[in-house]
């Protein structure tokens, strides 16, 4: 069998060729860069779509938390405004009838299930 030195031109470094006489491509070239084409689409068809995913779940729960604590602070500036401008007791009416509202509205568009509540 006939060795000829690799097309990196190291030397020392030799491979059979495909023909046996020299004039054939490097089989161990083609082989490398198929497993490299096999590699390259196992993680373009995977850990692309995966990548994505995270990304999307992390950005989600950080705009679930701004909004979150920007709800928060809105209520808390709502109370201490309406402190300043009413009496106490007509605040503490005004805004917990303003909440109760919205849950009886959120609760009115909740989804029934099938389950009777015990």
């Amino acid at each position: 069998m006939e060795r000829l030195t690799s097309s990196s031109g190291a030397a020392g470094v030799t491979a059979p060729t495909a023909g046996g006489n020299g004039s054939g491509p490097d089989w161990t070239v083609q082989v490398a860069d198929r497993i490299d084409g096999v590699v390259l689409a196992v993680r373009d068809r995977s850990v692309a779509p995966l990548t994505l995913v995270a990304r999307a779940l992390v950005y989600g729960f950080i705009v679930l938390m701004s909004v979150t604590a920007l709800a928060v602070l809105a209520a808390v500036a709502a109370v201490r405004a309406l402190n300043v401008a009413l009496p106490d007791y007509l605040s503490e009416v005004t805004l917990g009838g303003f909440f109760a509202v919205v849950g009886l509205f959120l609760l009115s568009r909740a989804r029934r299930s099938g389950r009777r509540p015990r």
